[in-house]
């Protein structure tokens, strides 16, 4: 098979927290569908890694993404002449250089993006990391404060919590390399509210059978605190190690380990006063989607329960 032969036909670029290792269990499930059984292969973000600061998320992220394009490719040889082909790479909304990289190597590719509530992304995201050793710092309030300071967006937003929920502004990239028609914009709070909806309606979209009552939907890469706290201390100082073994353990012991760990969890409370900030640090990008959502046909609606955050935007030149 070459090389065009095997190039993915969809992306599923993002973004983090928002329910995309769900999405790839159910898309892995479709017979109809081929994409690697490992999620994040990065390959269209991976040029923007290399000057990164060594930080353990950054590490972990590089451990297991590919730079080689014949690497990349190999990862599709095993899709059969039926199968659609595609991937999963939730980093692939951080950066406004991937979507340019995707189409000047697969112009025809659809274009998949699922989206949550910023404030609550980010706090889950930092929840996330504090839980699996990626960042040390105490307090999710501390981990923010720089971001809550210098307020610009950022064209590449890996190993931050905020800059990455401006979605509208990752977003336009999409929209100037892509159709409308090839780009499909889902939302977390429909996922979880109705998950065989949102499988159809994704199936619809990549033209594949419609299976989303047959595919059973798992709730992956849960959020919260491990209880045990000795279960916490050693899940969270092996978080390089497990990085590291990533790509040499099948993914039926990586589940075993983290049933183990992970199957008692409670999930902490954002402070009201850091989402009152949270909620004004995002009302310009959220007006922005709301916009982009009332002009794209592909993008349904912004849930209401963001609408605290769009109802009044400010803006720059309101300041």
């Amino acid at each position: 098979m070459s090389g065009a032969d095997r190039k993915p036909a969809f992306f599923l670029v993002g973004g983090s927290r928002c329910g995309t290792t769900s999405l790839h269990s159910a898309f892995v499930r479709h017979p109809g569908i081929f994409v690697p059984r490992e999620k994040s292969p990065n390959y269209f973000t991976a040029p923007d890694m290399a000057d990164f600061p060594a930080a353990a998320a950054m590490i972990a992220m590089k451990g297991h993404s590919i730079t080689d394009r014949d690497d990349y490719l190999d990862l599709f040889t095993e899709a059969t002449d039926d199968q659609l082909r595609g991937e999963v790479s939730p980093v692939y909304l951080q950066s406004i250089h991937t979507a340019a990289r995707i189409a000047a190597f697969a112009p025809e590719a659809r274009i998949i993006a699922i989206l949550r509530d910023p404030v609550e992304r980010a706090f889950a995201h930092y929840i996330g990391r504090r839980r699996d050793g990626l960042d040390d710092r105490d307090t999710f309030e501390e981990a923010i404060a720089s971001e809550l300071t210098d307020r610009e967006p950022r064209a590449i937003a890996f190993n931050r919590y905020l800059a990455i929920g401006r979605y509208a502004f990752f977003l336009e990239s999409f929209y100037r390399e892509f159709p409308v028609d090839r780009i499909k914009v889902v939302f977390f709070d429909d996922l979880v509210r109705d998950p065989v909806h949102v499988l159809q309606e994704l199936f619809d979209f990549l033209e594949v059978e419609r299976l989303g009552d047959r595919i059973p939907m798992d709730h992956r890469n849960r959020g919260g605190i491990i209880r045990n706290p000795l279960l916490r201390s050693a899940w969270t100082r092996t978080s390089l190690v497990r990085a590291r073994l990533r790509k040499h353990l099948p993914e039926s012991i990586r589940d075993l380990a983290g049933r183990a760990f992970l199957s008692k969890i409670e999930k902490p409370s954002l402070e009201p006063s850091i989402r009152r900030d949270l909620v004004e640090y995002f009302a310009e990008d959220l007006f922005d989607l709301k916009a982009m959502c009332e002009h794209h046909s592909s993008v349904d609606r912004v849930p209401p329960g963001w609408g605290s955050a769009i109802a009044a935007p400010r803006r720059k030149d309101d300041a």
